[in-house]
This record gives structure tokens, C-alpha cells and sequence, in this order.
């Protein structure tokens, strides 16, 4: 139930950073929130291939869970990435 509330909640703050960077009409302030959306995003796909490693496992699941945690993980990984550079660049700016 914990996990189930962890991935809506974190799906909906990917879907609201999502609206938000898109009417963001700055560039450097849109690739701020493109890289917020990434990590929520990577954070509810690593939560939700989680949650199929919760169910009887079958193979089909297994793989669905794990190509769902390689996404997530490199989607969390980058967003990180780009928003430390592109937040340590608009204080240089």
C-alpha cells in the first residue's frame, strides 16, 4: 500500500513538473524542470518496477521489471546530472 502511494504520488509530481516546464518559456529555467520531471520520472519507474517484483514472478514480469528499473535508473541518474550542471550554471550566469 506504502509503495502503491509512493508511485501515484510520485507519477503525479512527474506529470506536474512536466506541465510546468513546458509553459516555461526561458530556456535555462526549462531545462531546470525538464530535469526535475527526469528524476521523478526515474523515481516512479524504479518504484513501479518494484512493485512488479511484488507479484508472483513470472517471466514476462521479470523482464518488464527489470527493463523498468534500467529506465528508471538511467532517467534519475541524468536528471540529477543535468540539474546540478544546469543549476551550478545559472549561478554563474
Amino acid at each position: 500500500m506504502i509503495l502503491t502511494g509512493l508511485t501515484l504520488t510520485s507519477l503525479f509530481l512527474t506529470v506536474f513538473f512536466g506541465i510546468q516546464y513546458r509553459m516555461v518559456k526561458q530556456p535555462l529555467a526549462r531545462k531546470i524542470g525538464q530535469a526535475i520531471m527526469n528524476i521523478f520520472m526515474g523515481v516512479t519507474l524504479i518504484l513501479f518496477a518494484f512493485d512488479r517484483f511484488m507479484l508472483e514472478l513470472t517471466t514476462i514480469r521479470m523482464i518488464m521489471a527489470i527493463i523498468l528499473l534500467a529506465l528508471g535508473f538511467v532517467n534519475l541518474v541524468m536528471g540529477i546530472k543535468n540539474y546540478r550542471y544546469f543549476k551550478n550554471y545559472s549561478n554563474n550566469k
